[in-house]
C-alpha cells in the first residue's frame, strides 16, 4: 500500500461504517440543494455541470495526443472536451504532496479528470491558454467544502 491509498477496514474495525450505512436520509437539504442549479458555483464559459456531479468543459482548441503504436506506425487522438470528477481524499494527499503551486495545479487537474500519467499531462500542457486556466478553476471547485 502506498501512502496515498486507503487502508484496508477488517470486519473487527468498521463499526463506524456499520454505525452509518443504515442511517436514513432524513435531511434532503442536500439533494435540494444539488438539485437548484443556482446553488451551485459558477463555472467558467464552455463549462457546464453534469447531473452526476461532474463538469464538462469544451475546449476552445482541441488538443490531438500522437502516440507510437507497435510495428511503428502512430495513433491519433483528438481530445475536444475534458471531464473533472469530485476529488476523493487520496487524490488530494497526492495532490498536496507535489511541491510549487503550477506543478501542484497541473496535478489537480490530472487528478480531477482522471487522466494520470505522461499522456494525461502531455494533454493537459498543450491546452490552449484559456482552457488551461479554466481547467484550474474547475479542479478547485470541487475542493470548496461549502459545495
Amino acid at each position: 500500500m502506498s501512502k496515498h491509498e486507503a487502508p484496508l477496514v477488517s470486519h473487527e474495525d468498521n463499526s463506524f461504517l456499520r454505525d452509518h450505512m443504515d442511517q436514513e436520509a432524513s435531511d434532503t437539504s442536500l439533494e435540494t440543494e444539488l438539485e437548484d442549479e443556482e446553488k451551485l458555483p459558477a463555472l467558467p464559459k464552455r463549462a457546464k455541470w453534469q447531473p452526476d456531479g461532474t463538469v464538462l468543459l469544451t475546449l476552445r482548441k482541441s488538443v490531438v495526443q500522437t502516440t507510437e503504436v507497435p510495428g511503428g506506425g502512430h495513433s491519433e487522438q483528438t481530445v475536444s472536451t475534458l471531464t473533472f470528477h469530485p476529488l476523493t481524499g487520496a487524490a488530494m494527499l497526492r495532490i498536496q504532496a507535489v511541491k510549487g503551486d503550477g506543478p501542484r495545479a497541473l496535478m489537480m487537474m490530472k487528478e480531477s479528470t482522471k487522466m494520470g500519467g505522461f499522456v494525461g499531462e502531455a494533454i493537459l500542457k498543450r491546452l490552449d491558454a484559456r482552457d488551461y486556466v479554466a481547467a484550474t478553476v474547475i479542479s478547485s471547485i470541487f475542493t470548496n467544502p461549502g459545495l
